[in-house]
């Protein structure tokens, strides 16, 4: 009777950590996908490989679809090597971003674009080498300061999404038992099922509105290296 119950769920579980996580990122990433010259960085088990197969892979460590075992920090190639660069979940892993960003901008052609996707209201994981969370504006400030010209940092995911999100891991980060295991996933499911997007309060004034989500389990940002400046040159 008990496996007539934690079936379904088992297979609901399998759905809402594709369809509210993963699938997101995947589709938004997905939606650059082209031939240019691209460097994949910090790949890990290559999501994005059919999108971008003119890529170079490369992780600190060896992985399905690595072709290079580098650091983010101090990556092997001239400066301009790359026409495109893809950073999805990867930045909040790195021991000094202002420095790997550095090195983003360095290996970019003039005019290429990076592609970068981050957690923010995210639990830990991967243990200990989870270091930092970035608000819009932080990333902005990041690269900004990298010599990026910074063209849309969006919000992934409504405030409904990142509640389900949260509530999902707690069921697969810890060890509960089975029943209230897939409650939690059922009610993380239910969440998503509200995702209705719009405006929001904040602060709990009914008179000041939210523009957008205000609270996102994850940003997309779009920038690129603009041509030096006369002054820089």
């Amino acid at each position: 009777m008990l496996g007539l119950i934690l079936n379904p769920l088992r297979a609901l579980a399998h759905r809402l950590e594709n369809k509210v996580g993963k699938r997101v990122i995947r589709r938004e990433v997905h939606a650059f996908a082209n031939h240019r010259r691209t460097l994949d960085l910090g790949c890990g088990r290559s999501p994005n490989a059919d999108a971008f197969p003119n890529r170079v892979g490369v992780d600190i460590v060896p992985g399905g679809g690595v072709h290079v075992i580098a650091d983010a920090h101090h990556l092997p190639w001239a400066s301009g090597a790359f026409s495109q660069i893809v950073v999805s979940e990867v930045l909040e892993h790195l021991a000094d971003p202002p420095q790997a960003a550095r090195e983003m901008n360095r290996v970019l052609e003039i005019g290429g674009q990076l592609i970068l996707t981050t957690p923010f209201v995210y639990p830990v994981h991967e243990a200990p080498f989870d270091f930092q969370r970035f608000t819009a504006y932080g990333l902005s400030r990041l690269f900004a300061l990298a010599g990026f010209d910074v063209d849309q940092i969006k919000p992934l995911f409504t405030e409904e999404q990142t509640l389900a999100i949260l509530i999902q891991r707690v069921a697969f980060q810890r060890a509960d038992p089975a029943p209230l295991h897939y409650l939690y996933l059922l009610v993380a499911h239910l969440l998503y099922r509200l995702s209705l997007g719009g405006s929001s309060p904040r602060y709990q004034d009914v008179n000041r509105r939210a523009a957008g989500p205000f609270l996102t389990a994850g940003y997309l940002l779009l920038a690129h290296k603009p041509r030096p400046s006369k002054k820089d040159s």
